[in-house]
């Protein structure tokens, strides 16, 4: 008897050891269970956040404004005091680029008419050699009482100056899309330093480039000539250029402000502007992006469109447009030189409050009037001054703007 309860008190002992270690296992894993859904759970709180940011950054909505200094005001002092000595009709020269018909006239032209300077084109290079190139470009300047800018077009691709002339084969730029699609961005870059470089040896201290246009369809306006319609990417490219080309010495000037956007190739005919009727909201969260970040990195020059852009001014094409030369000035926050594409490849007239278009164009806001016929915009703005349709305070507030960029870039000394 006493053998039997010995045994079943070991027996009782024993189950409920074995209980006790079952109870304690089921809670550990049941503990394991509920930490490791706590960790998921809390993993998912932090991805969804991050993954609906990422989703967010790739939607833009940049409708900040960008304020930066005056980036010119190094040259302020000494612009004020050439300005105190200079004519009307100097003043009026200092706001027009003229577009070169013929280098060895091109010092002539610029000396009658005071221009600000001159763009010239691969057809005023055929046959020479860079040291004649050179010597083209500093006869150019000099008879100038004001040193002019010699401003070239150097894009890559279809868009050149002077690299695809024979004394340059060591140069031969694809277009940005083309090099960005072959070697990433950086390969862009390196190429920009390259263009700016053989720039700067023969003379040249602006280049009408980059486009910074945002195209995403072949049939596209710019979509050759644009590097991506990623606003990060082409974002990217205008700060680069803004950086570190102009540290070489050569402005560069972001074309071509609010941007083209969708606009289709067959839409220019070269009778008068294309429209583009995209929402006000989507040029301005977008299209204004890169442009703001090539202005707080400091580009000298941005370029106006010729483009109708229907919901931000129904009445006028960007560049003969006051209210969007405002938002230029107080959205994106630029402080440099605004000039207008080439203002007379087309009719302009309708848009332009029946004054003559170069006319408008200085009303409007710009600093620099980019034309063939020079001669003619010079006259029509210079007869708008004299009869006050444009006031003495417009005329000198933009070749203040003109002669103190001169002076800070040391174009002027």
């Amino acid at each position: 008897m006493k053998k039997f309860v010995i045994i079943s008190i070991i027996l009782i002992l024993l189950a409920g050891g074995i209980f006790g270690y079952s109870l304690y296992h089921f809670m550990q894993v049941n503990n394991v269970f509920t930490k490791t859904e706590a960790v998921a759970t809390e993993t998912v709180a932090e991805t969804k956040p991050a993954e609906e940011a990422t989703q967010a950054a790739k939607v833009k909505r940049d409708d900040t404004a960008v304020e930066t200094a005056n980036i010119f005001a190094d040259g302020a002092d000494k612009a004020a005091t050439t300005l105190s000595d200079m004519t009307q009709e100097e003043m009026v020269g200092q706001m027009i680029m003229g577009i070169c018909t013929d280098s060895s006239t091109a010092s002539a032209q610029m000396a009658q008419y005071s221009l600000a300077g001159m763009l010239f084109q691969s057809d005023n290079f055929q046959g020479m050699t860079a040291e004649q190139i050179t010597a083209a470009l500093t006869a150019a300047g000099a008879d100038a009482k004001v040193k002019p800018i010699l401003a070239a077009q150097e894009e890559g691709g279809t868009y050149t100056t002077i690299s695809d002339l024979e004394s340059f084969t060591e140069y031969d730029f694809n277009s940005p899309r083309t090099e960005f699609a072959a070697s990433g961005l950086q390969g862009v870059q390196k190429a920009e330093d390259s263009k700016t470089t053989m720039l700067k040896s023969v003379g040249f201290n602006m280049n009408i480039a980059p486009v910074i246009d945002l195209a995403s369809s072949g049939d596209q306006i710019m979509y050759s000539r644009s590097i991506s319609d990623d606003v990060d990417t082409v974002s990217s490219y205008a700060e680069y250029a803004a950086k570190f080309d102009q540290a070489k010495g050569v402005s560069i000037v972001l074309s071509h402000f609010p941007g083209y956007g969708t606009i289709p190739d067959s839409a220019v005919t070269g009778v008068g502007a294309v429209e583009d009727d995209r929402p006000a909201e989507t040029i301005r969260t977008t299209d204004y992006t890169p442009f703001k970040k090539g202005a707080a990195a400091g580009a000298h020059c941005i370029m106006m469109s010729n483009v109708l852009v229907k919901n931000l001014d129904a009445a006028h094409t960007a560049a003969l447009s006051p209210s969007i030369h405002t938002e230029l000035r107080s959205n994106v926050g630029f402080s440099g030189l605004i000039m207008t594409d080439v203002l007379d490849d087309a009719d302009y007239s309708s848009y332009a409050e029946g004054k003559k278009p170069a006319v408008q164009a200085v009303l409007a806001g710009n600093d620099l009037i980019l034309v063939k016929d020079y001669a003619t915009a010079y006259n029509d703005i210079l007869a708008a001054v004299k009869d006050g349709t444009i006031s003495e305070t417009q005329l000198k507030d933009a070749v203040t703007r003109v002669l103190s960029y001169k002076y800070t870039v040391g174009i002027m000394k």
